[in-house]
């Protein structure tokens, strides 16, 4: 079975990525290069952790629930360790008993958290995550949820600021804190791999607790996240809802829809393979797909037509201005069904419960229950009402200087056919981190995005979606080898239908003009065929600090506004 990553699922699988924490320690004993580093055994029992006083240990008074032998789903023996950081954070910690190599690593979680589950996408053959190496932990986030868009939790002010950024922080504190107690010695390097809300999580990690973390992988980062869940989100569902309430665009005129741009666009890149190199080079018009008369499966209506005309802009203002750095890419419209549009099946979409759930409960002041996404005003009154909260919730402060200074290494991804995030949102992060570090040769040394043809939210779309990210953070991390190229691949069951090298960006894929385009050895990195402007103008900004100063009094971990 294809799979892009490494699964380890407990309870249920909602989350997406890993994480890892970085710390001081020299190995016990040589290790060859092709060993890797050295394999360090447990210094005690695994039970022996589940008497451990956590208490008292700074930021993240701990309690443990339990600690037991366990057999890990790659088949090595693990000592499992789990417990609650105060109030309400869970966490699952894995401590291999025979293979660890010094190396910790924390997984991220999808959507709104709410349960202890393992995910780790972009690690397809990753051999040191298959063998053991790591210690491995995750969290639900701060809080228990029903379902991936629960976001009744916002209705408490403590919870608000452990899912927006305590948790893994806390969680990374703790886990280095266990390790230390099991092997004597803490992990030597630390690694968070993440996707969607996990990719934010990683942000946010590198921007205010830049210590924790050596190398981190973060991919199609939920950042903006309050401007992401109101306005991006919520323009998928107002766009493509009629005065009555129904969908206007349905699963249905997707098929045409992606031919149509495929045929109109696929070629640009001098390639017709079904997937769009850079959306930025087509203006596909939906209108070309104009039914002359009445309808029919294979064009749009006039309402069709407007509604993909506002799905490819994104949300504005009243005035006119973004309200998100961008809206759906062209060439992303095979993958709407259940995002932007109700599946074939009729089960509705995506994006409104997820919006709705956010205004309820996750960006004003206090809970608004009643609130519908009818209550939502599109104009700059609104806007600033609702980035109120960034502060707690947002990874956007492009300083990245501590975490570069203290040798930090960061993986940036994200796929250009991306129906739930957009691309040009992390584009224009990208991009501010790379004026506010000195310019893209200062930048490339420690903080890198790739961008992947044709892939659709932290996997799956058309293009080749399966890679390994983890491996190379490691050589760059550990060895000093910054990455210069992915291969990422495309299997059908399990056969390898094509491979694809993907590059640091702006650098793209440039067929070499010999041999079979599905593979990635006949492509070489190429300068784009246009340079276009990553400076995004929207209503938001990329804030070099934070709105709140926060921190533990009194028992209680409290903010206050600066």
């Amino acid at each position: 079975m294809h799979m892009r990553g490494w699964v380890w699922t407990l309870p249920v699988v909602l989350a997406v990525l890993l994480t890892a924490g970085g710390g001081q320690a020299a190995p016990r004993a040589a290790a060859t290069a092709a060993a890797g580093p050295a394999v360090v055994l447990p210094e005690v029992d695994c039970a022996t952790l589940a008497g451990q006083d956590l208490s008292g240990v700074p930021e993240a008074p701990a309690v443990i629930g339990s600690a037991a032998p366990a057999t890990s789903p790659g088949g090595w023996p693990v000592c499992e360790v789990k417990g609650t950081v105060a109030p309400q954070i869970q966490f699952d910690v894995q401590l291999p008993t025979e293979t660890w190599r010094q190396r910790y690593l924390q997984t991220g979680c999808g959507a709104f958290c709410g349960v202890v589950d393992f995910y780790a996408d972009a690690t397809d053959g990753c051999v040191p995550l298959d063998r053991g190496d790591f210690v491995i932990a995750t969290t639900n986030q701060g809080h228990a949820g029903v379902s991936g868009f629960d976001a009744t939790f916002g209705a408490d002010p403590q919870l608000r600021v452990d899912f927006g950024y305590r948790s893994d922080h806390v969680v990374a504190l703790v886990a280095k804190r266990l390790i230390t107690l099991y092997y004597g010695q803490g992990p030597r390097w630390s690694y968070f791999d993440g996707c969607s809300q996990g990719g934010h999580q990683g942000l946010t990690e590198a921007q205010r607790y830049p210590h924790d973390f050596d190398g981190i992988v973060a991919g199609a980062p939920a950042s903006l996240f309050t401007s992401l869940i109101v306005w991006s989100t919520g323009w998928h569902a107002t766009a493509n809802t009629d005065a009555q309430g129904r969908p206007i665009l349905t699963a249905a005129k997707l098929p045409a829809l992606h031919a149509a741009v495929l045929r109109e666009c696929d070629a640009r890149d001098g390639l017709a393979d079904g997937q769009i190199d850079d959306p930025r080079a087509c203006r596909f018009d939906p209108g070309t797909l104009r039914c002359p008369a009445g309808d029919s499966p294979d064009c749009l209506t006039g309402a069709q037509v407007e509604a993909v005309r506002k799905l490819y802009d994104g949300p504005r203002d009243e005035q006119g201005r973004r309200m998100y750095p961008g809206g759906e890419p062209v060439g992303s419209e095979a993958n709407w069904a259940r995002w932007v549009t109700p599946t074939a099946t009729g089960a509705p979409a995506v994006a409104e419960g997820n919006t709705t759930n956010a205004l309820k409960y996750l960006v004003f002041p206090g809970a608004r229950p009643s609130t519908t996404l009818h209550d939502l005003r599109y104009d700059a009154a609104t806007f600033r009402e609702v980035s109120r909260q960034a502060g707690i919730y947002d990874a956007s402060n492009p300083d990245l200087t501590a975490f570069r200074a203290a040798g930090g290494k960061l993986l940036l991804w994200h796929g250009w056919a991306d129906q739930a995030i957009s691309p040009y949102g992390t584009i224009a992060y990208h991009h501010a981190v790379t004026e506010r570090m000195g310019g893209a040769a200062a930048t490339q040394r420690f903080a890198r995005l790739f961008l992947l043809p044709g892939v659709a939210h932290c996997g799956g779309g058309q293009g080749p979606d399966a890679f390994d990210a983890l491996t190379p953070t490691l050589a760059w991390v550990e060895d000093g080898v910054a990455p210069d190229r992915l291969v990422v691949t495309k299997r059908e069951g399990d056969e390898v239908v094509r491979t694809r090298p993907v590059h640091p960006y702006p650098l793209v894929a440039r067929y070499d003009g010999s041999g079979s385009t599905d593979d990635a050895a006949n492509f070489t990195p190429a300068s784009p065929p246009t340079r276009y402007d990553d400076a995004i103008a929207w209503l938001g900004s990329f804030r070099s600090g934070y709105e709140q100063t926060c921190g533990w009094h009194d028992g209680r971990w409290s903010c206050t506004p600066r």
